[in-house]
């Protein structure tokens, strides 16, 4: 049976603190150095917070419906949502590409296992892009749950193939189908990617009730 490790972080709390360490490395490095750039500015610049509503909301889904599990997520950022998982009995692999946003990643989590060193054991940072980083890694579980949140980074057909074909060694997946390798604005996109994942899924289902505005789906391999 699988349990919840804590220790518990309240999220309220753990925002709160994830926004002062916002504000400090803009302030230190700069926007453009620490890769903020204007998606983590726009949080600083209207007192957003660290987690912003998806982020949050999704993390409270994920806690209740799955405690303890392993993740992966591809394209942290800097680890907002992955901080929040790990500090809640989540061990966490977090993927990232942009050296500036991997450093920013490193400087977080290293305040704060800091404060909660048992986050340690439960929270690795793998710079890389998926699934290439993941390569020979025990992380390529299948009891793993995969995550993708924002990533509208223009992947060509390869590389969407590549990622999509990755997918049956996971337990779970969960996406964002608007965000998923570019931007999709058009239900009819969604739909398309939503249809091609499934097909190789054992169960697929869209969340329209976890978080507002985002499009996020669940697809069971295992």
């Amino acid at each position: 049976m699988r349990t919840n490790l804590g220790p518990t972080v309240n999220l309220d709390f753990l925002d709160g603190y994830l926004f002062r360490m916002l504000q400090e490395i803009a302030e230190a490095r700069g926007l453009e150095d620490s890769g903020l750039l204007s998606y983590y500015g726009v949080r600083i610049e209207q007192k957003i917070g660290g987690l912003i509503e998806y982020e949050e909301r999704l993390a409270r889904y994920l806690l209740a419906s799955f405690p303890g599990r392993r993740v992966v997520h591809a394209g942290i950022g800097i680890g907002t949502l992955t901080c929040a998982l790990a500090c809640n009995g989540m061990t966490v692999a977090g993927i990232e590409s942009m050296p500036q946003r991997v450093e920013s990643a490193r400087q977080i989590r290293a305040a704060i296992v800091g404060i909660w060193p048992e986050v340690g054991d439960r929270y690795e940072i793998i710079e890389g892009f998926y699934p290439e980083a993941l390569a020979g890694s025990a992380w390529l579980d299948s009891n793993a749950i995969l995550i993708f949140t924002n990533v509208g980074a223009g992947w060509n057909d390869v590389v969407l193939d590549s990622v999509i074909q990755s997918m049956p060694r996971f337990e779970e997946v969960f996406l964002d189908l608007r965000l998923f390798g570019s931007v999709r604005e058009r239900d009819e996109d969604r739909t398309v990617l939503f249809k091609r994942i499934a097909a190789s899924a054992k169960w697929a289902e869209k969340l329209p009730h976890v978080a507002t505005g985002v499009h996020l789906a669940r697809f069971v391999f295992a």
